[in-house]
């Protein structure tokens, strides 16, 4: 309690008077102290000026409000006619006058902080929401939000996170996306997103595998895989899954990926492959570089695919001792979207429909599954 008081006398002593003087023992402690205080009281100190020091020059910081000086038209006067017919705008800044200097004294590593010009000629924000400077991040902070946005963590959770961790944190939203955003930039170092990605798989360690266009040095279709999901597949190359994605990434590419199922039936993600175009012949690259990690000893005896003719051909040429059969998901779409339309306003005869398709298709013998076609 007597801290607070002593801040709350210090923090009154420096706005109404100009006889106020502190000393510190660093310029990191005298520059955490102004700007603690500051928010803690609903104000924003900023630094004006910073002058580490030169011959014959001691060590200066001034701090001034956030609302100090008159805004500064840095364009030309067209430039400021037009900008004026589309919309208009208005300054913060209303020219007080509150100063804070501190100035690292000459025997020693001591700074003194004094009061420049006090007596501010505005009304104390009751909250920082409507403050640009208050919602900045600090490093700390900073270093939080890049450490979750590595480990893909939303947005929404990370400023929920900050704001746990500091009840004086106004930041929003549109913050924690600039801030994710200067980050990425910076690790991306001027490098296009696709040499990004393919940076990530070497730094990463990844079996990665691409080729280009003849005549230019454009990615064509990229392979890549974990070596672990490789010796995964060493152990049960069985049954292996395939299917593309689409519009699920920036590049516009289709997007192969490739799965296996392990001994108790939990499946595991082999590689994946970008590529350029949805014909045989990059189908078939991409399963040559699938065949080329396997043991040539051991092949798939089941792939999994929807009914896509280019892949199946792919795959009768790549493993041509394979059976391929279809994804009984995606049989299931196919008839409830030819097969729905027969059965308007009968829902309890739709619901008998699906209960007896359901049961074909999950037959155990063939017996069963004769049985059971006769019902349907």
């Amino acid at each position: 309690m007597e801290e607070i008081l002593l801040e709350q006398k210090y923090i009154d002593i420096a706005i109404y008077e100009e006889k106020f003087e502190r000393m510190f023992t660093s310029r990191e402690a005298l520059i955490d102290w102004v700007k603690t205080v500051g928010k803690r009281y609903n104000m924003i100190v900023v630094m004006k000026k910073s002058d580490f020091g030169q011959v014959g020059r001691k060590p200066r910081i001034d701090f001034a409000c956030e609302r100090h000086g008159s805004y500064r038209c840095r364009n030309t006067n067209k430039e400021n006619e037009k900008r004026k017919r589309r919309r208009t705008t208005e300054t913060k800044k209303c020219g007080c006058p509150f100063l804070l200097n501190g100035r690292k004294l000459i025997n020693g590593d001591y700074w003194i902080l004094k009061v420049k010009c006090g007596r501010d000629n505005h009304d104390i924000a009751q909250n920082l929401e409507g403050h640009s400077y208050a919602r900045r991040l600090t490093e700390k902070e900073t270093s939080i939000l890049v450490d979750m946005s590595k480990n893909h963590v939303r947005p929404k959770k990370i400023l929920y996170t900050l704001k746990q961790n500091d009840d004086t944190n106004v930041s929003t939203m549109r913050h924690i996306y600039k801030a994710r955003q200067k980050f990425m930039l910076k690790e991306q170092a001027g490098r296009t997103q696709m040499q990004q990605l393919m940076n990530r798989l070497v730094e990463n360690k990844y079996i990665e595998l691409h080729r280009t266009y003849m005549e230019t040095n454009i990615v064509q279709d990229l392979f890549w895989a974990q070596p672990y999901s490789i010796d995964l597949l060493w152990a049960f190359p069985r049954v292996i899954i395939m299917d593309c994605t689409y519009k699920t990434n920036r590049y516009r590419l289709p997007l192969l990926e490739i799965v296996g199922v392990i001994s108790t039936d939990l499946t595991f993600s082999i590689a994946f492959a970008y590529l350029g175009k949805e014909r045989e012949e990059n189908y078939a690259w991409a399963l040559g570089r699938l065949k080329s990690l396997m043991n040539d000893i051991i092949m798939p005896s089941v792939i999994v695919i929807d009914r896509e003719l280019a892949l199946m051909k792919a795959i009768e040429k790549i493993f041509p001792t394979s059976t391929n059969i279809l994804c009984r998901w995606h049989i299931s779409k196919n008839v409830l979207a030819k097969t729905k339309k027969y059965f308007d306003n009968h829902k309890d005869q739709w619901d008998a429909f699906m209960h007896m398709w359901n049961l074909l298709v999950l037959s155990t013998s063939i017996e069963e599954y004769k049985q059971n076609l006769n019902i349907l």
